[in-house]
């Protein structure tokens, strides 16, 4: 197997399936955490990141506001999702949507 394999690109479909069915694919993000093939790299971004930013005392809206208070923090968590499973190899990630469906 090459040491860098081709990423296939994943359909918007996808992506919003993912992101909308979040309470599901908390398993598939999981699973792509403890699994060896996905580098390490992205996992800790994954975390560091969204640890960081929940950490972060200052909010774009701040939580007090209705509604839009936390609408930024969906946003961030969505946008971290999407990004951990670009990064991860497209295969593995299929594999476990396989297996979850």
């Amino acid at each position: 197997m090459p040491a860098r394999m081709h990423r296939a690109k994943a359909t918007t479909w996808q992506r919003l399936r993912v992101l909308f069915n979040l309470p599901r694919s908390s398993r598939l993000i999981m699973a792509l955490l403890r699994d060896g093939r996905v580098p390490v790299v992205n996992k800790a971004l994954l975390l560091g990141l969204g640890t960081a930013y929940f950490l972060w005392p200052l909010d774009v809206v701040p939580d007090m506001v209705p509604f839009f208070g936390h609408i930024d923090d969906l946003t961030v968590v969505l946008f971290l999702v999407d990004r951990f499973l670009a990064s991860a190899p497209s295969y593995v990630v299929r594999e476990y949507m396989e297996r979850i469906d």
